[in-house]
């Protein structure tokens, strides 16, 4: 197919022109005009892009892409060569960043809502696809514990936990908002769900949760946005016939974390 129609058929289906986005979705690098093989990954890393390549992809389909509305437009350092990458390796980088969030299918939110057995019940604020946010009934209650164990293992990330903690204690009703979503706390000074899952938390987010009492799973913006658009990557092999390398980095889990211990005075 051509990756006209590809980046037509995916602008219908995530509805990426009700949003008012900092990205540039769609086309943000042009390559080959004619797609076979797509790659998918969160980020347009130099490790994403070198990774497609070497697995012979035409496309590569992310959720954070490389241009954004008011940042710094010159092509120096790293993003230049990211940019070369792509225009040697003959690689279309197509980008999605809040329709992939909201998308009640293939979405960063409706995903994590999913491995815990829970459905969407409307966003955060009814109705409104562009509060970003998910509302989410678990179909059974879950405790704090085994809704940890079940994020670990699903996300291959390491899970912070921010509030009053008590492992036993039984979750149904939770707000879902992935990446940097933990403002659905930090800006509702009544909140009515009884957990948060995010990727992010802010200095204020632990004061919310503690005051609030409402529970926050912290599991790294990277774990929080990874598996969706692996899974829109298979959807589109399926539905055009076209080959699809997912390609996964635990980050969160493989940054190591150092901690000195010293007496001495500085």
């Amino acid at each position: 197919m051509k990756v006209s129609e590809l980046t037509t058929y995916l602008d219908e289906l995530l509805e990426a022109h009700d949003f008012k986005d900092a990205s540039y979705n769609g086309l943000q690098v042009a390559g080959p005009k004619e797609v076979k093989k797509i790659a998918t990954a969160c980020t347009a890393s130099l490790e994403a892009i070198d990774t497609a390549i070497e697995a012979g992809a035409d496309t590569l389909i992310v959720h954070h892409g490389l241009f954004w509305k008011g940042a710094d437009p010159r092509l120096v350092g790293n993003y230049f060569l990211r940019v070369k990458a792509l225009v040697e390796g003959k690689l279309n980088l197509v980008a999605y960043h809040l329709p992939m969030d909201a998308h009640k299918e293939f979405g960063n939110n409706a995903f994590l809502a999913h491995i815990l057995g829970g459905d969407v019940v409307d966003y955060i604020t009814p109705g409104d696809k562009n509060s970003i946010g998910m509302r989410v009934k678990l179909s059974e209650p879950l405790t704090v514990k085994e809704i940890a164990a079940i994020l670990c293992h699903r996300l291959d990330t390491k899970v912070s936990l921010l509030g009053n903690i008590t492992e036993d204690m039984m979750i149904d009703d939770l707000a879902v908002c992935s990446g940097s979503g933990s403002s659905l706390l930090d800006n509702d000074k009544q909140p009515t769900f009884q957990a948060l899952i995010t990727g992010d938390a802010n200095e204020q987010t632990y004061h919310m949760a503690m005051e609030t009492g409402t529970l926050v799973f912290v599991v790294g913006h990277h774990a929080s946005e990874q598996e969706a658009i692996n899974l829109l990557g298979e959807h589109l092999a399926d539905k055009f016939k076209l080959k699809h390398c997912p390609i996964h980095f635990a980050y969160e889990k493989s940054v190591p974390t150092y901690c000195i211990d010293t007496d001495e005075d500085f």
